[in-house]
């Protein structure tokens, strides 16, 4: 019979004595100390062979075909195509927000090429044509993509003319700009998959995202948050809270804030070291450290609230479970490589093309043109460079136990330490997700695990 080899694999000692062996692709198998330590020995049991067989940390021909399905679900959007495509109608925005990532322009610049007009537009949809991926997203960003709400109107119109894709449209917008006329335009077009963001109750949101002129902006946000599902039959209001300094004390408010909007789930979003942010660093920005502190608060009162039957799932967690049991996350930002120039590209005003929504700030991650055709931008060496750092390749990461459940962000390491290859130890990302990626993984294995699998939404209770 053929003999079974080892797969790399880590360890990562759990509550309980137990130890969780993690193979480099992410599929795991826990043992007893006395188990630990027939692996150390050398001399495995029948029945352990056959369960570390059947988990992928030995490989033989009898389950190898198991593994490599297992690795192509975790991997399945690599061979899926652009799906996401992010379109900013305008560079301006009525905002002034200091964590802009956008470096978006004040709501009153008259410079024209900060406006998408119709013939790039209709450049960009013959572009996006040209994509495999017969199931598509079009989103709307900014600047505030309410501020050339002709041209979005221009898009819907000339999209639904066009045979060949099914189209899903989704707008992220800060909603001050919304009036009655284009929430009845997006009602009657079916476009009901808002976003906006809410970053907690009054006195937080209020000091973090203000409207040109200093003025607040909370109270329009939650007006048009209430007027949408009230009176235009939207069921669900999509909202992110952007996490600065000033938001560290408010880990409970923020989250009863968005429970009093009716939501039942929140990812608390941390700042990145791009575009404005990166000016306004030393007045809004906080260590790895801090920001972790905060977001454990966020989920250990989550995991309260949901214990008493009062549903609030933080988001991070539940798609880091699901990476976990190897289920793959939908969210391009989550997967490995990443999405950027992979499943995702975003438009410019000029037509230029960014390989994700959160490069556009940086001219180092623009991957060709509208001008150009599909095949040309997509494997470019622009492009295929990015998809190729964020996979990790060749890096340290690949050390890493967590690795099979990380994501890297080329764009964040070269807006924060000017390489898209970074220096680990000085990267602040790497430092949050190796005290995130472990909490979640032994509170698989603790009384929260029903919470953490609900939150994951999965029906079919894995067994451990």
């Amino acid at each position: 019979m053929e003999k079974a080899k080892p797969a790399k694999f880590f360890e990562h000692s759990l509550p309980g004595g137990r130890t969780a062996l993690i193979s480099s692709l992410g599929d795991f198998s826990i043992l007893s100390s006395e188990e630990l330590g027939q692996v150390k020995a050398g001399k495995l049991s029948k029945e352990l062979e056959r369960r570390l067989e059947r988990d992928g940390l030995l490989i033989s021909g009898r389950n190898f075909e198991s593994i490599a399905k297992r690795a192509r679900q975790r991997y399945r959007h690599v061979f899926e195509g652009v799906s996401l495509h992010i379109i900013n109608p305008t560079l301006r925005c009525n905002h002034t927000c200091g964590y802009c990532y956008a470096n978006a322009r004040p709501i009153n610049s008259r410079k024209t090429w900060l406006d998408l007009d119709n013939g790039t537009a209709e450049k960009i949809l013959d572009f996006i044509w040209q994509s495999p991926a017969k199931k598509i997203v079009m989103e709307f960003q900014g600047g505030e993509p309410l501020a050339n709400f002709p041209v979005i109107e221009h898009i819907v119109n000339e999209a639904k003319k066009r045979k060949g894709k099914k189209v899903h449209f989704r707008i992220v917008s800060n909603l001050t700009m919304m009036d009655r006329t284009i929430a009845a335009f997006f009602q009657r077009n079916g476009i009901f998959d808002v976003c906006t963001s809410l970053d907690g109750p009054k006195e937080v949101h209020d000091r973090n995202r203000k409207i040109l002129g200093n003025k607040p902006s909370y109270e329009k946000v939650v007006h048009w948050i209430n007027s949408l599902k009230r009176d235009f039959g939207f069921r669900h209001v999509g909202m992110l809270p952007t996490i600065t300094r000033h938001s560290l004390p408010f880990a409970k408010e923020i989250v009863d804030e968005y429970a009093s909007h009716g939501m039942q789930d929140i990812i608390p979003v941390m700042l990145r070291k791009v575009g404005r942010a990166k000016d306004n660093w030393d007045r809004i920005g906080y260590s790895a450290e801090q920001y972790s502190r905060f977001w454990q608060e966020t989920v250990e009162y989550c995991i309260s609230l949901s214990s008493r039957g009062k549903m609030m799932a933080e988001q991070y967690s539940a798609i880091t479970v699901q990476k976990i049991l190897g289920k793959g996350p939908g969210h391009t930002c989550f997967s490995k490589p990443c999405g950027a120039a992979l499943t995702q590209a975003s438009y410019q005003p000029n037509g230029d093309i960014y390989a994700c929504d959160e490069s556009k700030a940086e001219p180092a991650f623009r991957i060709g043109s509208v001008d150009q055709n599909y095949a040309t931008v997509f494997t470019s060496p622009e492009a295929l460079n990015i998809v190729s750092l964020s996979s990790t390749l060749g890096f340290l990461c690949n050390e890493c136990k967590w690795n099979p459940f990380c994501r890297f962000c080329p764009m964040l390491a070269y807006s924060s330490q000017g390489n898209p290859v970074p220096v680990l130890a000085n990267d602040m990302d790497c430092a949050v997700k190796k005290h995130q990626i472990p909490f979640i993984f032994d509170r698989l294995f603790s009384k929260d695990r029903e919470i953490l699998l609900g939150w994951a939404g999965l029906d079919q209770k894995p067994e451990f």
